[in-house]
């Protein structure tokens, strides 16, 4: 397909089908699950012709594919900005809070369950989700252990399994009674506590006895 300017009208055109596309698409997939998705009903929904369709995404998997990036990364730029200011404990509590409201967020436990099913048809869409979902989070939070490890407020002699533990201690139970739609799910207080409780036990478990630092 043929690229013009980002300013040119022609550019502008490509992005607002584009992006037209991915609402249709992420809406039938979520409704419908993979396999029973087709591309002309993407197109049909979307409004645009199947051969537009095909100029943008050359098939249903590269469609998937595309749809799975455009909502990790929408997520992964909520509250990024402000993330990372602060002590550990103020930093770590609303990493918690961003990763539960993400995981827990009702698209996301639905995209989820349709990745489970589409794994049949589509292998690599389990490890590409991990990637975007799970790797890039560990990296980040291990990249800020590792600093805190260096400035000697934390002693995190392995970051990335540190950082390993706390996802794993944040996410536990919670997230397998969400996906399996146990009921009742937890009160904003609830997960206020467990964040709480989540953090002071990763600090506990990681105190640098020289530290000078306020938690």
């Amino acid at each position: 397909m043929r690229t013009w300017p980002e300013d040119h009208p022609k550019a502008r055109l490509l992005a607002r089908k584009q992006e037209a596309i991915l609402v249709a698409a992420k809406a039938l997939f979520l409704r419908h699950g993979y396999a029973d998705t087709t591309m002309e009903m993407v197109a049909a929904h979307a409004g645009v012709s199947i051969m537009t369709l095909y100029r943008h995404f050359r098939g249903k998997d590269v469609l998937f594919e595309a749809v799975i990036q455009h909502l990790c990364h929408q997520k992964a730029q909520e509250g990024r900005e402000m993330l990372w200011q602060g002590t550990p404990a103020e930093v770590l509590r609303r990493l918690g809070q961003l990763r539960l409201t993400y995981l827990l967020n009702p698209e996301e436990i639905a995209l989820y369950q349709v990745i489970l099913g589409a794994r049949e048809h589509f292998p690599e869409v389990g490890r590409m989700y991990y990637h975007l979902n799970m790797e890039k989070a560990l990296d980040r939070l291990s990249v800020y252990l590792q600093e805190l490890d260096r400035q000697g407020a934390l002693h995190i002699p392995d970051s990335h399994l540190s950082a390993q533990l706390f996802l794993t201690l944040l996410q536990g139970q919670i997230m397998e009674r969400a996906r399996l739609g146990v009921e009742p799910a937890p009160t904003s207080e609830e997960l206020a506590q467990h964040i709480d409780t989540c953090v002071t036990f990763f600090l506990a478990a990681h105190t640098n006895p020289c530290s000078q630092w306020e938690f």
